[in-house]
C-alpha cells in the first residue's frame, strides 16, 4: 500500500457522498489552478505525508496523512458564501470520521482543518481556500 493508493481511494469516497454543494474530487500531486479555473467548485485530494514507527518486532506502524483542498473562486467575501464554503469543509471532515477501507487496512483516525478559510486568499482577487488533513493509520 502507498500513499497515492489511499489517495485515490479518498477521491472514490468523496465522490460518493452527497454533499450540500456539488463537485469532482481529482487527485493530483501538483495542486496548482490559474484564478479562471477556479470559477467552479474544486476539491483536490493530494498525498501529504507518511511517518513509520516500529509497533512491534516484526511489524510498522504507518500513518499516512492526505490533504483534501477545497477551492473556489468567490464574488466577494460575504457571509453567505463562506458560511456555505464552511459547512461543506465541515461536512467532508466529519464523513471520514472513523472511516475504514477494509481492503487496505486502513482507519482515519483524525481529521483536521487548516486553514477554515485562509484569510490572504479572501482578498481580492477573492477566493475561498480551505484545506482538511485525515489522518489514517495502517499497521502492517
Amino acid at each position: 500500500m502507498n500513499v497515492i493508493d489511499l489517495a485515490d481511494q479518498v477521491v472514490l469516497s468523496l465522490n460518493s457522498e452527497n454533499y450540500s454543494l456539488s463537485f469532482t474530487a481529482v487527485r493530483t500531486l501538483f495542486p496548482f489552478y490559474e484564478f479562471k479555473d477556479l470559477a467552479t467548485l474544486h476539491v483536490t485530494v493530494v498525498p501529504k505525508s507518511i511517518n513509520i514507527e516500529s509497533a512491534s518486532r516484526s511489524s510498522n506502524e504507518y500513518e499516512y496523512q492526505v490533504d483534501i483542498a477545497v477551492q473556489k473562486a468567490i464574488k466577494t467575501p460575504d457571509d453567505a458564501e463562506v458560511t456555505a464554503m464552511t459547512e461543506l469543509v465541515l461536512a467532508i471532515a466529519k464523513s471520514f470520521r472513523n472511516k475504514i477501507y477494509q481492503d487496505i487496512g486502513a482507519v482515519c483516525f483524525k481529521q483536521s482543518i487548516d486553514p477554515l478559510y485562509s484569510v490572504e486568499h479572501i482578498q481580492p482577487p477573492s477566493v475561498f481556500t480551505s484545506v482538511v488533513t485525515l489522518n489514517f493509520k495502517i499497521i502492517e
